[in-house]
């Protein structure tokens, strides 16, 4: 009965001081619809970047840098341990490559959590069209296993991947294919520092959502890459595809200790990007809890403004038998309260701000390429939000709430009568 009486008391509270319980409310609604709309904008843009390099890029990539390099000049020549220095020793003729390449690949195919890998080899190279030329990093595959690990074909939006297959032209970038004016069948020259060039048809234009890698990326098959870049038979990298993209980092730790090459995972080659968004999240995680805690303050000013014109109110119901704690529990409860049904209304306000924007048409073309602003609708941040908003509250309550439980009745009444 007692709790009852207890919530009649907050209730009847919170509607006698309409307004400056509104505006309270309003404080908390306001944090949230922030913490919702910054966190979504944020999230919106990661999330794309994120998901588009994960499926253009490899979860894992071996290099044909040995962990292991060769002794040095004088050691090769001799059983025993030498010591001596060699000035200026020139670097070795022999390529830089990675050793049974094929083997390495089936190997990696056995290992848990692994989707797919092949082998290819990269390098930098010019493409010429008519006076028009251009340089681009040139990508040797082997088009069957590679589409398995990097799905480039869905990405073709002009042309066909599959001529790449039996070892025939060249699958242009958009934005390479844009710089020199290519089109789908048109004859172009790729060259290499080395001097040696080809002429190849353009058999494809791909999109993969990235700017940067389409403006410069070009794929053809691994056997004209290795005769373009004077590498023949040399396979410069492995591609790994993981179906737990999260444990990359391990994975590649794991692949360097079995075969000896420098493996980098998909966080490492993004660092500075993943970097740059943790420092965001961090900045954003300050704003939006500055945000709240002013609304905290709100009804911390609102609820010690209560408690100080409602003293002989409280002195009159602890003379009739309420104990301290049923007022405290009274006023924490207004508190919750405000902070409920603000962090609700903030919820479903926010949920609406996301919604508008994410139909708001927008041309992007930076990191990511969208026609759209970006936002990702995290379920989570509805709950973030009115977990924190209620935090906020009931800690702000707590204050005034103890104040008003430990008001003496005999004070207050004497004080009243004299």
């Amino acid at each position: 009965a007692m709790s009852r009486v207890v919530l009649f008391i907050a209730l009847r509270q919170l509607w006698d001081r309409k307004l400056l319980n509104g505006i309270a409310v309003l404080g908390v609604m306001l944090g949230v619809i922030v913490l919702i709309a910054i966190n979504g904008i944020m999230q919106g843009f990661q999330t794309k970047f994120l998901d588009n390099i994960l499926k253009i890029s490899p979860h894992v990539t071996i290099f044909d840098k040995q962990l292991r390099p060769a002794p040095p000049l004088l050691a090769r020549y001799a059983d025993d341990f030498v010591t001596a220095r060699v000035s200026h020793e020139s670097p070795s003729d022999r390529q830089l490559r990675i050793s049974r390449p094929n083997e390495i690949v089936r190997a990696l195919e056995r290992l848990p959590n692994v989707a797919a890998a092949s082998a290819l080899l990269n390098g930098s190279a010019v493409v010429a069209l008519g006076s028009k030329q251009y340089p681009v990093d040139l990508r040797g595959i082997e088009p069957l296993t590679q589409d398995r690990v990097t799905p480039i074909s869905q990405y073709v939006k002009a042309g066909s991947y599959r001529p790449l297959a039996n070892g025939e032209g060249i699958l242009l970038g958009n934005g390479v294919a844009t710089r020199i004016g290519a089109k789908v069948d048109d004859i172009l020259t790729v060259g290499s520092p080395l001097g040696v060039s080809k002429s190849v048809k353009v058999i494809g234009i791909f999109d993969s959502g990235i700017p940067p890698v389409d403006a410069s990326r070009v794929y053809v098959s691994l056997h004209d890459a290795q005769t373009i870049l004077g590498k023949p038979d040399v396979v410069g990298r492995i591609e790994v595809k993981l179906i737990d993209t999260d444990r990359a980092m391990g994975m590649a730790e794991q692949v360097e200790r079995m075969f000896g090459y420098d493996a980098e995972s998909w966080q490492e080659t993004n660092a500075n990007f993943l970097a740059l968004f943790r420092q965001q999240n961090t900045i954003i995680g300050f704003v939006v809890g500055a945000i709240l805690m002013v609304g905290g303050f709100g009804i911390l000013a609102i609820q010690i403004m209560i408690v100080l014109q409602k003293t002989r109110d409280i002195a009159i119901l602890r003379s009739v038998g309420f104990h301290r704690r049923d007022i405290l529990v009274a006023f924490l409860l207004q508190g919750f309260l405000i902070s409920l049904i603000g962090g609700l209304m903030g919820d479903g306000i926010g949920h609406w701000v996301l919604v508008a924007l994410g139909r708001l048409k927008t041309k992007q073309e930076g990191l990511v390429k969208s026609e759209y602003f970006l936002v990702y609708d995290d379920p989570r941040f509805y709950f973030y939000g009115l977990a924190f908003a209620m935090a906020v509250g009931l800690i702000a309550s707590f204050i005034p709430a103890w104040r008003g439980s430990r008001v003496e009745p005999v004070d207050v009444l004497r004080g009243q009568l004299g």
